[in-house]
């Protein structure tokens, strides 16, 4: 699949992170917050999935992990990757499919979560489009009024 700026999505690769990493976080283009799912359970403890804000490093969002997930040992995988299409784009064409399949298996209610939240993201990149037309900070208006 090409982006509007040519970049081609290896879909398999997508799927296949979905469907194997522990822990995940996608990027987005046009809003710094990301969506992050730690598809790891425990008995008394379902997959977390959730907006972020960014991070320095790796090391950083491990120790955000073990702030959030302390009753889970450090993730066997842990993967991050941006993506260059919309959120809308994601919704429309359903490149989530893999994930919501695999999170489904183990918790009732990831669907539900999952849908909230990518409608939540929806609102971030809706927003952040309104802020670029009007070069609200950290956009700039290439044409101020009058």
């Amino acid at each position: 699949m090409l982006t509007e700026n040519g970049l081609e999505v290896d879909l398999n690769a997508v799927n296949e992170v979905l469907q194997r990493a522990d822990v995940l976080t996608i990027g987005f283009t046009v809003f710094p917050e990301r969506l992050l799912v730690d598809a790891r359970t425990l008995p008394d403890a379902g997959p977390l999935i959730a907006i972020v804000g960014p991070v320095a490093s790796v090391q950083e969002r491990y120790l955000w992990l073990g702030k959030h997930r302390g009753q889970f040992p450090a993730p066997q995988g842990f993967s991050f990757f941006m993506w260059p299409h919309t959120v809308r784009n994601m919704i429309e064409r359903n490149v989530l499919r893999v994930l919501r399949d695999r999170l489904r298996s183990v918790s009732s209610e990831s669907d539900e979560v999952l849908e909230k939240t990518m409608a939540r993201l929806l609102l971030l990149e809706e927003q952040a489009f309104r802020n670029a037309i009007l070069g609200v900070e950290p956009w700039q208006a290439l044409w101020k009024a009058g």
